[in-house]
């Protein structure tokens, strides 16, 4: 009797430290998801999206124009001063449907620079042609070189070509004629960049292009250009 009384106690004692292991096993993972959700909650509120990338297009379109100066319209020592357009323009040979009309241009504008720099993106070439609907007042900063910005309403017109350009050099000398810029055209990433560039230095002295760059180690480089017209 004795004997079985303690089987039983033993059997009983087995089931119930069971139950408890049971209990214990089942609230361990209840007990660390409240741990984790009391000291490491994530509030979603808090969460940010991945930073977007912003770009200084007016920082860039100033980097630009003065790489631009300084490679192409510094002459040797010979230039001291750069006498700059006060306006934006395009080159309405290509970019003006009724002046291409004129010249018998029957391709876009996108086919046109398509064939001559193949690699220039259309998200750029699209960012140029909004950028220069019209003129506007050309931005720039130390680029470089002493410089002056004359208003358009100062430069010669077609009766008076020659005698501009004798005062123009009296008044600059050591500069390399007027020159002008159009706006700055980029592709989404901003490592690809569009512009019309020229100067006009007498009656039959002047040209521009269309010049590609490139944004390489975080610094514009040109890529190729396309002489448009001469004269």
């Amino acid at each position: 009797m004795f004997r079985h009384t303690v089987r039983l106690l033993v059997a009983i004692s087995t089931f119930t430290i069971g139950i408890a292991l049971v209990s214990a096993f089942n609230l361990i993972p209840r007990l660390e998801t409240a741990l984790v959700d009391r000291f490491f909650v994530v509030n979603d509120s808090d969460l940010s999206p991945a930073d977007t990338v912003l770009f200084d297009s007016v920082e860039d379109t100033n980097q630009i124009y003065r790489l631009l100066i300084q490679q192409k319209f510094m002459f040797d020592d010979m230039t001291k001063l750069i006498v700059l357009q006060s306006e934006t323009t395009g080159c309405p040979m290509y970019e003006d449907e009724s002046v291409q009309e004129k010249w018998g241009h029957s391709e876009t504008f996108h086919q046109a620079v398509k064939k001559f720099i193949p690699e220039a993106e259309a998200k750029t070439l699209d960012d140029y042609l909004a950028k220069n609907k019209t003129s506007e007042p050309l931005r720039i900063s130390n680029p470089g070189i002493n410089y002056v910005i004359v208003k358009n309403s100062d430069l010669p017109d077609d009766d008076d070509v020659y005698g501009f350009w004798t005062r123009f050099y009296k008044k600059y000398p050591n500069s390399s004629g007027v020159v002008f810029f159009s706006n700055v055209g980029f592709n989404d990433r901003h490592d690809q960049a569009f512009v019309y560039a020229g100067r006009s230095c007498g009656g039959l002295c002047g040209s521009a292009d269309y010049i590609l760059l490139g944004k390489v180690n975080g610094k514009w480089t040109i890529l190729k250009d396309q002489g448009l017209w001469v004269s």
